[in-house]
């Protein structure tokens, strides 16, 4: 701890004392900074302060969102949760290092660290402000900035690691809270409210330009965190203290202060008019160049081409590209009737020639060939991964038409979508992404590319085969590319614009990323509200409901649900909540808000043991994937979760992708140790006061 805030502190201290960022450059004249000048006038205060934002870059070193220069980018804990996976894992293994148990106690951690850093730079601000030649409005402005990013760094810690050493204050060589013992999460969590409820109190919107954090930023975040704190207690066992707050006293600030932002901000962004498909404004505020015009996104980072970009939607068409779905997390969307795949009510649709009919003969959806599988399901799940398809590729490597054989099934969601590249005599031409922005309007279409737009004929695309195309309906599961090669066949595409210039090998994106917006607002007010006794019709109608009308996807229907609603749901959670969290999960997809939600739930051991296996092939197109494993097959038995048999194929008609191992039938899963993250080993060793947490003993 004493190394920490001397050595890495000190170093945070004057970074400070230089920050720029894209909007403030340091015009001063060259020589040493010092306190005297760096905090003479509101200028030179708020150049300061605007270093504090750079807080949202690493993205693993807090809870989210916020953009990253990381190839995995907004996603990554998502794949701790283990809504998906990180596809670069050996064949045999589990993906997840939860799941696999291999876990284990660092020597020194950024995620520890990094907090401490930023609350120390925010300290160093607020020891200087009666220094500055300010107006009273001023000043308090910057304490309200400072102690923003203050109560944010100890609530990344908090979500962390519970109790933690709270600071508030510049520490010295001789401050008592160097070889401090760690304080109570109550203790904790009641200083974050505190300062959290004061901010949005005193906070100058007036001096708040455009896209800084101002009172809507604040109240978004006191909305996060009063769910998160609220709910942890609850599902945790956490008994209150009547010296702090309660427990249930933030969910119910959570309820207040998520309405009086809603109706404040009532619309949602509904996409542009370059895009034609379903759903779009739920992809478009991660693929957009100026969120400025999206009024739901409270604060966002701003990307300007040849100047600050990112590899975000770059990544995920590209050969390194490693972060895909498995079919546990595809079989949480519902159909667009609003239902969930196994209720006893959903329908089931044929496809052919662009008309499609409810068929006499009903499939499982979680049991299907892609195309089923994707058929009239909640269109943000075509946003998050790329739909099946076959295209013609025609004309050298960027040159395509479509493919209207099978029926018309191959062009099934590419016609759904905007066609990828522009119009020439015999085929649709894809232009090289690397030479310029804006070669396409569109933000998402097909067929998919990589950055130098050659084609990708056919989704699902798998590491599973190296056999020839199918045809007649059947899926290739392999094209030949070396790009978007995928072992679950649902990958991820969440980023991906195509108006976006793209690099071989570096970041060149520069569509606008959120950092908080109001469909989150929306959902901590929906849960919040049924954990206080207040979710109603009307409660789902402000908040769940809006999410899936933009979606295009059936409404709740409170009244509607049921224990049996969901036959797949957990029966020890309410079949309502359920739902509510169900929600949370595909909204919120590919934003990392999954890890900190199922550990506060106390829920990391339904989805983290989740056995990760991929897309459903058909026993007659059985001879497109082959095994990886040593197998015969390259597909699951269903009952045993190992790999299949010929004779088990016949029998299940099929079998799903088969390539890790089910996590709890290996022995392994979720051990409640990891609900917090350990002390690292060097800051125990710095500081004798510091104990570890107890399960890691």
């Amino acid at each position: 701890m004493k190394k920490y805030i001397l050595v890495s502190a000190l170093a945070a201290g004057l970074l400070g004392l230089t920050a720029c960022n894209d909007e403030f450059l340091d015009l001063s004249p060259k020589g040493a900074v010092t306190d005297a000048t760096a905090f003479a006038s509101y200028e030179s205060c708020y150049d300061y302060v605007v270093g504090l934002y750079d807080v949202f870059n690493g993205y693993r070193l807090f809870q989210g969102p916020a953009f990253v220069n990381d190839a995995l980018g907004t996603s990554a804990r998502d794949i701790y949760s283990g809504l998906l996976t990180n596809y670069g894992s050996g064949y045999s293994t589990i993906p997840n290092a939860y799941a696999a148990q291999t876990v284990t106690i660092p020597t020194k951690s950024s995620t520890y660290t990094n907090p401490y850093i930023w609350i120390r730079y925010a300290n160093i601000l607020l020891s200087h402000l009666e220094e500055a030649d300010v107006t009273d409005a001023e000043r308090i402005h910057l304490e309200a900035l400072a102690r923003f990013f203050r109560a944010y760094s100890h609530y990344a810690l908090l979500v962390n690691y519970g109790d933690c050493i709270y600071v508030d204050k510049v520490l010295g060589e001789n401050s008592e809270e160097i070889f401090g013992k760690r304080q109570s999460r109550l203790y904790v969590a009641d200083q974050i409210y505190k300062e959290l409820t004061w901010c949005a109190s005193n906070i100058q919107d007036n001096l708040a330009p455009a896209n800084t954090v101002n009172s809507d930023v604040v109240n978004a975040l006191l909305s996060r965190f009063c769910l998160f704190e609220g709910t942890w207690r609850k599902y945790h066992n956490v008994a209150d203290d009547s010296n702090y707050i309660s427990g249930n006293e933030l969910l119910n600030a959570c309820v207040t202060v998520s309405k009086a932002l809603m109706d404040k901000h009532p619309d949602l962004y509904y996409g542009d008019n370059n895009d034609k498909h379903p759903g779009k404004g739920w992809g478009q505020m991660w693929t957009t160049e100026d969120l400025s015009k999206v009024s739901s996104v409270l604060l966002y980072t701003k990307y300007v081409p040849d100047y600050k970009m990112h590899r975000l939607g770059h990544f995920e068409h590209i050969a390194s590209a490693s972060l895909e779905m498995p079919q546990s997390t595809v079989d949480l969307y519902l159909t667009v009737d609003g239902l969930p795949i196994h209720n006893a009510a959903v329908k089931t649709y044929d496809f052919a020639n662009g008309v499609y009919t409810e068929s006499a003969t009903p499939y499982d959806y979680a049991n299907a060939n892609p195309y089923k599988t994707f058929r009239k399901r909640d269109s943000r799940l075509w946003q998050m991964c790329i739909p099946p398809y076959q295209v013609k590729n025609n004309v050298g490597t960027n040159g395509w038409i479509p493919d209207d054989s099978a029926n018309g099934v191959y062009s099934e969601y590419v016609n759904q979508f905007a066609y990828r590249g522009t119009k020439q005599e015999n085929c649709w031409m894809v232009p090289n992404f690397n030479t310029a922005y804006h070669q396409i309007e569109t933000h998402k279409s097909l067929p998919s590319t990589n950055w130098a737009g050659n084609i990708l004929v056919g989704v699902p695309h798998t590491v599973m085969s190296d056999k020839t195309a199918y045809g007649d309906g059947k899926n290739a599961y392999y094209a030949g590319k070396g790009f978007q090669r995928g072992k679950s066949g649902y990958f991820v595409w969440k980023h991906v614009a195509n108006w976006d210039r793209q690099w071989s090998s570096g970041p060149a994106d520069a569509s606008d990323k959120p950092v908080f917006k109001m469909e989150e607002v929306m959902l901590n007010y929906a849960e919040a509200a049924f954990e206080t006794g207040k979710f109603n019709q009307a409660v789902a109608d402000a908040s769940i409901n809006k999410l899936r009308d933009r979606a295009e996807v059936g409404r709740m229907n409170v009244s509607a649900i049921d224990a049996s609603f969901d036959p797949d749901r957990d029966p020890s959670v309410d079949p309502v909540l359920w739902e509510i969290r169900r929600e949370r999960l595909i909204e919120l997809m590919g934003e990392s808000f999954s890890w900190e939600d199922v550990r506060r739930w106390k829920k990391a051991d339904w989805f983290v043991n989740k056995h990760h296996f991929g897309a459903w092939v058909d026993a007659d197109n059985i001879g497109a994937v082959q095994s990886r494993t040593g197998g015969t097959t390259g597909v699951m038995n269903a009952q045993t979760h190992l790999e299949a048999t010929s004779a088990d194929v016949t029998a299940q008609g099929g079998g799903h992708l088969y390539y890790y191992l089910d996590p709890v039938k290996a022995g392994k899963g979720w051990l409640d140790k990891y609900y917090l993250e350990p002390i690292p080993s060097e800051e125990l060793l710095l500081n004798e006061n510091l104990e570890q947490q107890a399960a890691w003993k």
